[in-house]
């Protein structure tokens, strides 16, 4: 179910409901009562984990080996992705 966040626009409380398509709710600012109420873009917040279930590390990590007479190769390791 999708969580969407209001500014009110008497107070500027930010309030999060949840919406969903069959479902009628009361929107009101849960400090000061108003109705008019202001849809505001959400800061997105997930995490990563590998296929075994761990967490995965905080970030891209990087390797580097030696490919040959004076070569070097880099390899990424990008959170939440398993080559297949």
């Amino acid at each position: 179910m999708p969580i969407y966040e209001f500014r009110c626009a008497k107070c500027g409380k930010i309030e999060e409901f949840i919406l969903t398509g069959s479902q009628e709710i009361e929107m009101k600012c849960g400090a000061c009562g108003s109705e008019e109420l202001d849809r505001i873009i959400s800061r997105t917040n997930f995490a990563m984990g590998s296929s075994s279930g761990s967490p995965a590390s905080s970030g891209p990590s990087a390797t580097t080996r030696n490919c040959g007479p004076g070569q070097s190769c880099t390899s990424i390791q990008l959170p939440g992705y398993t080559k297949a």
